[in-house]
């Protein structure tokens, strides 16, 4: 059973998930970087999902709060920890781009992918009117 949300949790919800999105497609445009001579921005491409990833974990907290109660989602967002650990493999590693590649591709790439869409299988629902 899903809580009707007030229309600034609804935005709050809905643009964390547009977030998701975009990480995803800045991860692909990434990946593609590494092999495409005309993907010419992935580093700064990689700094801004580097930001996005902390603005994710600056929000998880406050969708805790709105939807404390509820272990499954809870669970799904303490589960981003899985990204931000993988995300903290490129320490130290950027100018390293076969270490990089490697990180991005085989690791922090996936954990996200499979972590998105966890969280939007729990908070898609809240965003159908």
């Amino acid at each position: 059973m899903t809580t009707k949300l007030d229309e600034k949790q609804y935005d709050l919800v809905n643009q964390y998930v547009g977030m998701l999105d975009t990480i995803e497609e800045a991860l692909k445009y990434v990946e593609a970087s590494f092999t495409a001579s005309s993907k010419t921005e992935g580093d700064t491409v990689l700094s801004d999902v580097f930001m996005a990833i902390g603005q994710i974990s600056e929000s998880n907290p406050l969708l805790k709060e709105m939807f404390d109660g509820r272990e499954d989602i809870q669970k799904v967002i303490t589960e981003f920890d899985t990204v931000t650990n993988q995300a903290l493999k490129l320490d130290g590693q950027l100018d390293n781009n076969a270490v990089r590649q490697s990180i991005v591709q085989e690791k922090l790439s996936p954990a996200f992918s499979a972590w998105k869409t966890t969280i939007e299988i729990e908070l898609n629902p809240y965003l159908t009117h």
